[in-house]
């Protein structure tokens, strides 16, 4: 049986629970493929032993640990923490996502880095504070995000002039935030939605395996689950080719050198008539709250084979 551990971090005062039982699913689904899909972590792995000292699986809707030594196959990565250390520790182990796409996901100016003619203009706080020329170009409105993902908090609308008259706040923090020039996405996207979206291509190796649309609230600008928002499934063919097509570019040219697990958030600037990279997420998430099985089975058989495939 092949196994597949999903590395998620958790300690033993942390309890989660399968809300809508779509874990326990898929870890059934799984089996009945014969892969076992537990779930392990980096603080429970053994440098001696070369293996970790428990796993967890799921049980009548709440995690399970098991007290024995495990040995996975392949590894699926789904903290961002500790990137060096953990990729250095198991590198005898095959590691979904690589070291190179978890290590430009986990930063926003990595992301705006590789990804420069897709995304808005993008600066570390510090070169705001620091260069004139910045401050007399972009006189319009700005977003102020932390570099790491943190489930929308600390993201705010601002101005370079606001920023630096409250310089005083970020002393010894201006290389942990971005600013980025404000994009207009209120105007939605042409025949899927109305309003500030951003639409998730979720691949596995080069099949984009699920679409979801995410919208936040009507009074934020923010497209996140974790502020507010909310998301649902939407169908391929609902996708315009362009979307698809541009998609499929962008993942071809962070250039994995391998199969990956990984999304593409894009949004529509109407204004510009132009589809903006919001972020690369080496870690998304697969719809854990999804009531309908439907949806989860097939998202399932994707990741079988892809596992499979490796």
């Amino acid at each position: 049986m092949l196994k597949v551990a999903i590395e998620c971090g958790y300690n033993w005062n942390f309890k989660w629970k399968d809300l809508y039982g779509n874990r326990t699913y898929m870890q059934e689904i799984f089996k009945k493929s014969n892969i076992e899909l537990v779930r392990v972590s980096i603080n429970k792995y053994s440098k001696r032993k070369w293996c970790f000292n428990e796993y967890c699986i799921f049980k009548d809707g709440k995690n399970q640990t098991i007290k024995k030594e495990y040995k996975p196959d392949i590894i699926r990565n789904r903290k961002a923490n500790c990137m060096e250390y953990k990729y250095e520790l198991l590198k005898e182990y095959t590691i979904i996502p690589s070291k190179k796409i978890a290590s430009i996901s986990n930063d926003k100016y990595e992301i705006f880095m590789a990804l420069k003619k897709y995304q808005p203009q993008t600066f570390l706080l510090n070169s705001v504070l620091k260069n004139k020329n910045i401050k007399n170009k972009y006189t319009g409105q700005m977003v102020l995000k932390p570099i790491r993902a943190n489930g929308g908090r600390g993201i705010k609308k601002t101005t370079i002039q606001e920023l630096l008259q409250e310089r005083e706040k970020y002393i010894g923090l201006e290389d942990l935030f971005i600013v980025q020039e404000f994009k207009d996405f209120s105007a939605g996207y042409p025949g899927i939605v109305k309003g500030n979206h951003d639409i998730r291509l979720m691949f596995a190796w080069k099949k984009i395996i699920e679409v979801t649309l995410r919208e936040p609230k009507k009074w934020d600008f923010k497209s996140n689950i974790w502020s507010w928002g909310s998301q649902s499934t939407l169908n391929i063919n609902q996708i315009p080719k362009e979307l698809i097509k541009l998609g499929k570019q962008i993942y071809k040219e962070i250039s994995p050198k391998r199969q990956e697990i990984l999304s593409i958030d894009f949004a529509f600037c109407k204004t510009e008539n132009k589809r903006y990279v919001l972020e690369i997420n080496a870690s998304p998430g697969t719809r854990y709250y999804q009531e309908d099985k439907n949806i989860s089975k097939e998202i399932s058989k994707w990741f079988i084979y892809f596992f499979k495939s490796l």
